[in-house]
C-alpha cells in the first residue's frame, strides 16, 4: 500500500484559507478532518471545484481557438463549423462534465486512501532516474489502457459499444463537423472511460503525483487539439491530422498521443500528401462532401443522427479508404451511434 497524501484540495487552497478561517475547520472542509463526513465534504468540495474549472475552461478556451482558427486559416473548414452544430455540441458535453469531473477525485481518493503507489517528488521517488522511469511507465500505461478501450471497449465490441455510446461523439464526422467545442462532446461514461486510465495507472505505476495532475491537464487540452486539424504533429505523435482520419473513417487511429499502439496492431492510416492543404482551406473540401456534412449536420440537430450516419457510411467511405465488405461485420457496425442527445434548439 503507498503512503497517504493530502488531498487535493488541502494542497491548493489549505494555506490560503487557514489565513482567515480555524485550520481544524478548513482541515474538516477539505478532506482532512480524519472522519468520514470529512472525506465526504473534502470529495465533494474537489468535485465541485474540477466540475467548476471545466466549465470555465470549456467557456473560454474553445472559443480563443474557433477566434484563432477563423483569422488564420478562414477557409478551414474547422472554421465553418456552424452555429447551430455547435449549441448541440455544447449541450452534450455540458451534460457530460458532471461525470467527467470525477476523474480527478479518483486520483485524490486514491492518494488519500494510500492505494495509490505515487510519490510526491523527486526525493520522494528515490531520485531523478526512478522519477524519469516513473513518469515513462505512466505514460507507456495510458498508452496501452486508452488504446484497449478506445479499440476494443468502443468500436469493436458489441456490449461496448452499447453501453459506451461512443458513436455521441463518432456523429461528427466531416471536417468541417469538428473543432474545439467538438472535443468533449461524448456521453457521459465514454469521456469517462477513456480518462479512467488516468487515475488507474496511479494504482500502478510509482509516478510523481505532480505529473499525473500534469497529465490530466495536458489531456485536456490534448483533446480539444486533436478536434481541430489545423496544425499536424511530428512522428510519431498522434496529432490532429490523425484523429481527423479516425473521426472520418471510424477504424483506424485509435491511440492517445503517439502512434505506437496502432502502428501495433495495424490499425494506423497516414493522412494523404495534399491533407494539409485541404485541412486548411488552401484546397476546398469537396462538395461530395460538403452535401454529405449538410446532411448529417441537418439530421443531428433533429435528432436522427443516428438513421443519417447510417446511410452515410454506406453510402460512399469505401472509395475513400474506408474499412470493405469483406471485413468483419462488427468493424463496420462500430460506426453506428445508438442514439443522438437532441441540440439545444430541438430540446427547446
Amino acid at each position: 500500500m503507498g503512503a497517504l497524501h493530502r488531498p487535493l484540495m488541502q494542497i491548493l487552497f489549505g494555506s490560503l484559507l487557514e489565513r482567515w478561517i480555524d485550520p481544524s475547520h478548513v482541515a474538516f472542509a477539505l478532506g482532512s478532518g480524519g472522519s468520514l463526513l470529512s472525506d465526504a465534504c473534502g470529495l465533494f468540495s474537489c468535485w465541485l471545484f474540477v466540475y467548476m474549472a471545466l466549465r470555465g475552461f470549456y467557456a473560454t478556451v474553445p472559443p480563443l481557438l474557433r477566434w484563432y482558427h477563423a483569422r488564420r486559416y478562414p477557409k478551414a473548414p474547422t472554421s465553418n463549423v456552424t452555429e447551430p452544430l455547435i449549441e448541440n455540441m455544447k449541450e452534450v458535453a455540458n451534460a457530460a462534465f458532471p461525470l467527467y469531473a470525477t476523474v480527478p477525485i479518483l486520483t485524490d481518493l486514491f492518494q488519500r486512501k494510500g492505494w495509490a503507489m505515487t510519490c510526491d517528488d523527486v526525493a520522494d521517488c528515490g531520485g531523478w532516474m526512478p522519477t524519469l522511469l516513473g513518469c515513462l511507465g505512466y505514460f507507456a500505461f495510458l498508452e496501452v489502457v486508452i488504446f484497449v478501450d478506445h479499440y476494443y471497449l468502443l468500436h469493436k465490441w458489441n456490449l461496448g459499444k452499447r453501453l459506451g455510446e461512443h458513436a455521441y461523439h463518432h456523429v461528427y464526422k466531416y471536417a468541417d463537423q469538428l473543432n474545439a467545442f467538438s472535443g468533449y462532446s461524448f456521453a457521459p461514461q465514454d469521456g469517462w472511460s477513456q480518462g479512467l486510465a488516468l487515475a488507474l495507472g496511479t494504482l500502478v505505476v510509482p509516478v510523481p503525483l505532480p505529473f499525473v495532475f500534469f497529465m490530466e491537464a495536458a489531456t485536456g487540452l490534448w483533446t480539444l487539439y486533436i478536434h481541430t486539424d489545423i496544425s499536424p504533429l511530428p512522428w510519431p505523435l498522434m496529432g490532429c491530422d490523425y484523429h481527423y482520419i479516425h473521426h472520418r473513417y471510424n477504424w483506424y487511429n485509435f491511440g492517445f498521443m503517439t502512434l505506437t499502439m496502432d502502428t501495433l496492431f495495424g490499425t494506423v492510416k497516414h493522412p494523404k500528401a495534399d491533407a494539409l492543404d485541404k485541412s486548411r482551406g488552401v484546397i476546398p473540401m469537396p462538395e461530395e462532401e460538403k452535401q454529405r456534412s449538410v446532411t448529417l449536420t441537418a439530421e443531428i440537430l433533429s435528432k436522427r443522427g443516428r438513421e443519417a450516419l447510417q446511410s452515410d457510411d454506406a453510402a460512399g467511405n469505401e472509395k475513400e479508404g474506408a474499412p470493405s465488405a469483406a471485413e468483419p461485420v462488427s468493424r463496420k457496425a462500430a460506426s453506428s451511434p445508438l442514439r443522438r442527445r437532441p441540440n439545444a434548439a430541438a430540446a427547446s
